[in-house]
């Protein structure tokens, strides 16, 4: 006996229904865990949900089955195992073709599945199927960071924004930091509830290290006391080109960052730049080669200084210069102690010529004189060596004079 559902679901008539059995609308044999299959009377398969139980009917001993269509549902659920491992396929897939930590995050049950990046990265080996709950992830951020980061999350996740990155420290299985990029893309069920998160961590701890470095080196630039002077590394056409100054030269060469930044490292140059230390400096650029110079340089009013120059090349990574550094120090000071010196050597040189030429003649007389004097004899003529004498001394006396005159009061006793 069959009701009408059974009629309408199968296509068989009740009367056909009478004349067959159960191997005719299952002839698989049912696998436990596994769906079962009825064959309806057009050769259609269905899914169906089976629950039997025995009853007394007409007096007799019989089972009552009642059969319930779940096809749709078990497509449904097929389709998306099928969907599921396509995904699943994809994720493996990614996650070969990157050195990122990619990571799967069911907000509903709090699991997250990761990539080989979790172990490759971070040196997490023994996750059970790499598989960590949200709370795990959190703990992993760096105490300073995990407040902003999980509050910018808790945003993104209640006003629906779809897209959400962030940079932090996380922590290794080593207990040490990297600092990562993670990036991830909310998905939302038909409510527009977040329900899952996919997305990347990329290591970014060497591009933190070189801004770090970076930051520290501009800082040293920036407040340096020699002038510093950046160009570009072109040396056709007009030539290189101000890119950058810093305070300390603005200061030294009077103009301001502005009527500098554009314009050619020649502003400074004027009628006394020497133009052989120029000549070496432009043969060392087209060479690629550092350079020192000192020439005179002119400040915007037209005030001379000596300046010490030292310069280099910055290459790429693929070893094309593209920018001149150039570090220049007034020595203007250091120049006029060196002429001082200088004069200073050439009267001492004079002086010397002095005593040891013209001081000689005088001094010889005067001490034949004495020696005359002390031979005296009554009778000679003293009142001529006398006088020669008195000459003599008289001439010595002017030549140290002279001397005394020509000796520099100098200003580094």
């Amino acid at each position: 006996m069959t009701n009408a559902a059974a009629v309408k679901n199968y296509g068989y008539t009740p009367e056909e229904f009478a004349l067959i059995n159960l191997l005719d609308i299952q002839p698989m044999p049912v696998t436990e865990g596994a769906d079962i299959k009825h064959i309806k009377k057009n050769g259609e398969v269905i899914y169906v949900n089976v629950e039997s139980s025995p009853i007394v009917f007409n007096d007799q001993q019989a089972i009552l089955v009642i059969s319930l269509d779940i096809t749709r549902e078990v497509t449904e659920r097929i389709n998306n195992a099928a969907k599921m491992k396509l995904t699943v396929e994809k994720f493996n897939i990614i996650s070969k073709a990157t050195s990122d930590a990619i990571w799967d995050w069911n907000l509903i049950t709090d699991k997250i599945v990761w990539n080989k990046g979790i172990n490759g990265i971070f040196g997490y080996k023994h996750l059970p199927e790499n598989t960590t709950s949200g709370e795990w992830w959190t703990t992993q951020i760096h105490q300073e960071d995990r407040e902003r980061v999980m509050g910018n999350l808790h945003i993104h996740i209640r006003d629906k924004i779809a897209r959400w990155k962030d940079e932090y420290r996380f922590r290794c299985a080593d207990g040490s930091y990297k600092y990562v990029l993670d990036r991830g893309f909310m998905v939302f069920d038909d409510a527009g509830v977040s329900v899952r998160i996919i997305g990347s961590m990329q290591d970014i701890s060497q591009r933190k290290q070189e801004e770090e470095w970076s930051r520290l080196l501009e800082s040293v630039v920036i407040n340096a006391t020699d002038a510093v002077l950046i160009c570009t590394g072109n040396i056709e056409g007009s030539g290189q080109t101000i890119i950058y100054v810093n305070e300390a030269y603005t200061k030294m060469s009077g103009y301001s960052k502005y009527e500098l930044i554009g314009s050619s490292p020649r502003i400074s140059q004027g009628p006394e730049t020497d133009i052989l230390e120029i000549k070496k400096l432009k043969s060392a650029i087209e060479n690629k080669m550092p350079c020192q110079i000192e020439v005179i340089n002119y400040t915007k009013q037209g005030k001379e200084y000596w300046v010490s120059q030292s310069h280099a090349p910055i290459a790429d990574a693929n070893g094309v210069v593209t920018h001149w550094i150039s570090i220049q120090r007034d020595i203007s000071q250091n120049k006029k102690y060196v002429t001082e010196i200088e004069e200073q050597n050439k009267i001492f040189k004079e002086i010397a010529w002095i005593q040891s030429h013209s001081v000689r003649a005088p001094l010889a007389r005067v001490m034949g004189l004495v020696d005359l004097l002390k031979n005296f004899v009554p009778g000679d003529e003293t009142d001529e060596l006398l006088t020669h004498l008195a000459s003599s001394a008289k001439e010595l006396d002017s030549i140290i004079i002279n001397i005394a005159d020509k000796t520099p009061k100098s200003r580094f006793r």
